[in-house]
This record gives C-alpha cells, sequence and structure tokens, in this order.
C-alpha cells in the first residue's frame, strides 16, 4: 500500500490476475477495508498482462546457454542483471501488443 501511494497517490487501481493464490479471503477483506478498487480481471488470461510476458522473457534470459545456479546469490546477480539490461523497445513492443489481445479476447467473448 505504502508503494502504491508513493508511486500514484490516492488515485490508483489493483490489478491481479484472478490466479487461486491471490483470491483469498484475507486479501479480500485487506483491501475492502482500505478502500481499494479492484479491477475486474479474466481469469488465467496472461496475454492481457505484458508483465507475464516479460517474466518469461526474463527467464529465457537468466537461462540462457543451459545457465544453472548453485546459490541464491548467483541467481539473484543473473535475475537483476537481466531486468537492469532490458531493452526499451522490448517493454515497447509488449505495451504496444495489448491492443490486440484485447481485441482478440473480446472477439472470444
Amino acid at each position: 500500500m505504502p508503494f502504491a501511494e508513493n508511486i500514484g497517490g490516492r488515485n490508483w487501481e489493483y490489478q491481479y490476475d484472478n490466479a487461486p493464490t491471490h483470491t483469498s479471503s484475507a486479501r479480500e477483506n485487506y483491501l475492502n477495508s482500505k478502500n481499494v478498487i479492484v479491477l475486474e480481471w479474466s481469469p488465467m488470461s496472461p496475454d492481457l498482462n505484458p508483465i507475464e510476458n516479460l517474466w518469461g522473457f526474463m527467464s529465457r534470459k537468466v537461462y540462457e546457454n543451459g545457465g544453472q545456479f548453485y546459490s541464491v546469490n548467483a541467481l539473484k546477480t543473473s535475475t537483476e542483471s537481466a531486468w537492469y539490461n532490458l531493452e526499451p523497445e522490448i517493454l515497447q513492443t509488449l505495451i504496444m501488443s495489448i491492443g490486440k489481445h484485447v481485441y482478440d479476447a473480446l472477439l472470444k467473448n
């Protein structure tokens, strides 16, 4: 909550993907108690969420060339390197693809 308010003030909405791990009554009660607006979202729809595709890209970068890690620190270092070396064009492509994904989802109802 403090992070969200720090970057969005009071003008922000919470979005999650309806995965069972995100739909606990404790989470719902907490968000209701804080008057958080929750966006309605289709369950299991990673194509409508650019971050899901970004995680796939990141995973390929972290584990490229058969990468294996024998310590948490090595995995963390590789993950941070992949994150900080993301090319802006990748992010732009993911964001620009949302319109097509939404259109396709609407066609499939």
